[in-house]
């Protein structure tokens, strides 16, 4: 039986998937690797293992498969994060972990890979109409995941929303700070500075949730 299924010819549409995915993840690397400047298609094909033609019969353009390759960057970060929230929530792990986690998340390849394909979406009207649905979709899912973070706060929604893109434009802020500075105990103050202001925002709305995941070490040391 277990012969069978490893001898069972591969469908034209298992086939084409999987090309399609190796293009992506390989767009991406050289993204990351190069910029989005430097990268050609010739080097993706090669990156991926398949002939230039394979990859122009799938995608019309570079900017096609960057923009396909981003928008599955960013729909498997959103189940990624929505994975470290649901884990807080069940008690698996603590706020400080999750915090942490997402600047690992926005101060390595999901971000650099983003300020590559933003920075050329400025002057590529092309890339800019394609990428501002699946960035605005992205950001949806992030604010609702946060939403929900805060949901047994008792906080106004609007106070929610804004924390949400003030961690953001945290986060962010300091992933471009990386490109010119390496300096990890100047970002671990920032983000000590960030877990304070959420455990007020929590303590604020009752002592929800969201504190209840924050480990004792963390919770002195933040409270002093």
């Amino acid at each position: 039986m277990a012969s069978a299924r490893r001898n069972r010819r591969r469908t034209q549409e298992e086939r084409t998937a999987e090309t399609k995915a190796r293009l992506k993840e390989a767009t991406l690397d050289i993204l990351l690797d190069r910029g989005y400047a430097r990268a050609s298609t010739l080097d993706i094909a090669d990156r991926a293992g398949v002939s230039r033609g394979a990859l122009t019969h799938h995608f019309d353009s570079k900017d096609d498969l960057v923009c396909e390759a981003v928008e599955q960057l960013l729909r498997d970060a959103t189940a990624e994060i929505r994975d470290y929230a649901q884990r807080v929530q069940s008690g698996r792990i603590d706020l400080d972990s999750f915090i942490d986690h997402l600047w690992e998340m926005f101060s390595g390849r999901l971000f650099y890979v983003t300020l590559e394909h933003v920075t050329e979406a400025r002057h590529n009207d092309f890339l800019r109409e394609r990428l501002v649905p699946v960035v605005r979709e992205f950001h949806q899912a992030l604010d609702q995941i946060w939403s929900d973070f805060f949901r047994r706060a008792g906080l106004p929604s609007a106070e929610v929303e804004t924390a949400f893109n003030a961690c953001l434009c945290l986060l962010r802020g300091m992933g471009v700070q990386t490109v010119l500075r390496n300096d990890p105990a100047y970002y671990r103050r920032l983000l000590d500075f960030w877990k304070r202001v959420v455990i007020g925002l929590a303590d604020k709305g009752g002592r929800a949730a969201p504190v209840v995941g924050l480990s004792r070490r963390s919770s002195s040391a933040l409270r002093g």
